[in-house]
């Protein structure tokens, strides 16, 4: 039991310590350096290291990687991938930057709209996509717009973050954590939506009004008008108008998907390989008329930039966490949580939602939902709901508390790193205890409420 707790325990500060020292890697060819993100090479960690210890043998590993029913890894990684890959080629034709610069249009020369502009823009295009997505596309242009506008990028930059892993809690599709919770629990996309929107209403009120209330000052300096078309930014309009299609078309398939008796993931597998068979089409067809692709090949850039490391990632965890629950680890931590909260929904719900918040910053956030996951078969039937749904919010709101609480915080990070624009470890959890604790009990208390 210690053995599997200490190589899980180690992979996930492996993983920390590479995204943070060296979160790419480079290989050099012949003609060109290929650049690898290292952060799934602390999770192959744990399987390695579980194999030379005897802890789990080839066929368990196997079947770990299997899953259950409810817990399937592979599934839950093709419903990842393919949203993801729709929402990348929808970025990828300028769709997310013109919703960006509409937004900002709104601001003119007061910096008060400009704070609330990136807020209210990141809140509703996470709802839609996910907040990866959004923190990667967003965090060059805010960065840029805010330099350009003569004022100090880190107000809209900590607001755009913190907005991204607070609404991302919504949707089934909002974060990778949202889709381990609700596979592992058999929750439908509207079922879900049903239990973690008001919940999420109350933790992104919360935060807007705090994160006003820290940047108040210094956001009520005039700014200097930044002329952008939101039309410009668009450079694919058809592309734009199919991939916002495809999104919007699987985000509805997704809400009647128990009607249809079909899993989640064949449904936007099938809507991504759909857009995918068009694009591939598309581009042929102007090949063949001698006519130049926009802005190159739409399908190739898409591609390129989906995360497929995340794959071997998550593989991984499910090894490592696979271990955990057949050494009797998991069923610890859901026993001791339960036996703490003495049956009571409500301490359920803040004893997971604040447990996991916190163990996300120091296991990182999928991890950490893998492991509560499964340590959510340990409890009682009737507190299996409360304490997912809990850790859920913990997942996604634990992400604010350091930078280190979930990978889009690392990579945000990184991005401000390679502008130039430094905001410290210790800068970053001053403002995620300002903000996050009344956030995540405010969350805490409505789902609590809702479940009464």
């Amino acid at each position: 039991m210690f053995t599997a707790t200490a190589i899980f325990i180690l992979s996930c500060l492996a993983t920390i310590g590479l995204t943070l020292h060296r979160p790419y890697l480079y290989i050099r060819t012949r003609r060109r350096a290929l650049r690898l993100e290292t952060y799934f090479l602390g999770a192959l960690l744990g399987p390695l290291l579980i194999l030379a210890a005897g802890l789990l043998t080839g066929p368990e590993i196997v079947q770990g990687l299997n899953g259950t029913e409810e817990l399937h890894p592979l599934g839950i990684l093709a419903l990842f991938i393919s949203m993801v890959f729709m929402s990348i080629f929808l970025d990828a034709t300028g769709f997310f930057e013109a919703c960006a610069r509409y937004a900002l249009s709104k601001a003119k020369t007061d910096g008060t709209k400009l704070f609330f502009a990136v807020y209210i823009a990141v809140s509703v295009l996470t709802l839609f996509t996910s907040n990866d997505i959004v923190v990667l596309t967003f965090t060059p242009f805010v960065y840029y717009f805010a330099k350009h506008a003569g004022v100090n990028p880190k107000p809209y930059l900590i607001a755009e973050f913190f907005a991204a892993n607070t609404w991302s809690m919504a949707l089934y599709i909002g974060n990778p954590t949202n889709i381990l919770v609700a596979s592992a629990f058999r929750f439908t996309f509207v079922g879900y939506a049903k239990w973690m929107v008001l919940p999420t209403v109350a933790a992104g009120l919360a935060n807007l009004g705090l994160l006003y209330l820290l940047f108040r000052k210094e956001i009520r300096r005039p700014i200097r008008p930044v002329a952008l078309d939101p039309w410009e930014a668009i450079t694919d309009k058809p592309g734009a108008l199919l991939g916002l299609l495809a999104l919007a078309g699987c985000v509805v398939a997704l809400a009647v998907a128990p009607y249809l008796g079909l899993p989640m993931w064949k449904i936007s597998v099938a809507f991504a390989l759909a857009l995918l068979a068009i694009l591939v089409l598309r581009e042929s067809y102007a090949w063949a008329a001698r006519r130049k692709a926009h802005n190159g090949s739409p399908v190739a850039e898409t591609l390129k930039r989906v995360p497929w490391p995340i794959v071997p990632f998550v593989l991984s965890l499910f090894v490592t966490v696979y271990a955990l629950d057949r050494h009797g680890v998991t069923a610890l931590l859901g026993q001791g949580l339960y036996a703490l909260s003495g049956g009571s929904p409500l301490l359920l719900v803040l004893l997971f939602g604040v447990a996991s918040a916190l163990s996300a910053n120091l296991l990182n956030n999928i991890p950490m939902t893998l492991a509560f996951a499964t340590a959510l078969r340990a409890v009682p039937r009737e507190a299996v709901l409360p304490a997912a749904l809990a850790t859920a919010a913990g997942s996604n709101l634990g992400a604010n508390l350091t930078p280190i609480g979930a990978l889009a915080g690392i990579m945000w990070m990184t991005i401000l790193t390679g502008k130039d624009f430094r905001i410290t470890f210790a800068e970053f959890v001053k403002y995620g205890l300002w903000v996050t604790p009344a956030a995540l009990l405010a969350c805490l208390l409505t789902l609590a409420l809702l479940l009464a």
